[in-house]
């Protein structure tokens, strides 16, 4: 590992991102699961699907997350992602070529708030 991946390892920052992070969309899954009655009682199969859509969204964003791919631009059209696209293209561009930023290699802030944002998306789904 290089020196500065490894300084990052005792850092808050990785911390934060490797274990506090999955385990919040854990529990986001977990609450979206125990709840699948209530959704079918108040939107009948239409709510059951979308839960399921909800929770394979966040099982593959919290998979992505703990093998540190690459964040990816967002595919919604919520009104705000456009912004969200763009400070991933400066984070691009930052890095020289050095391929694209992945989660353990973006700034936390960034990540962290990114990881709410993509909850967002998973959950105003149609």
């Amino acid at each position: 590992a290089s020196p500065s991946l490894l300084r990052l390892s005792q850092s808050f920052a990785y911390f934060t991102i490797k274990d506090r992070l999955p385990q919040i969309l854990t529990r986001v899954i977990d609450t979206l699961h125990r709840h699948k009655n209530e959704f079918f009682e108040e939107h009948g199969e239409k709510g059951v699907e979308a839960e399921k859509r909800a929770i394979s969204f966040l099982s593959k964003l919290r998979n992505e997350l703990q093998t540190d791919k690459p964040v990816t631009p967002l595919e919604d059209e919520l009104p705000d992602t456009v912004l969200w696209n763009q400070y991933l293209d400066y984070q691009r561009n930052l890095s020289n070529g050095n391929g694209e930023p992945s989660w353990f290699q973006s700034p936390w802030l960034y990540v962290e708030c990114y990881m709410y944002r993509r909850i967002h998306a998973a959950l105003a789904q149609k």
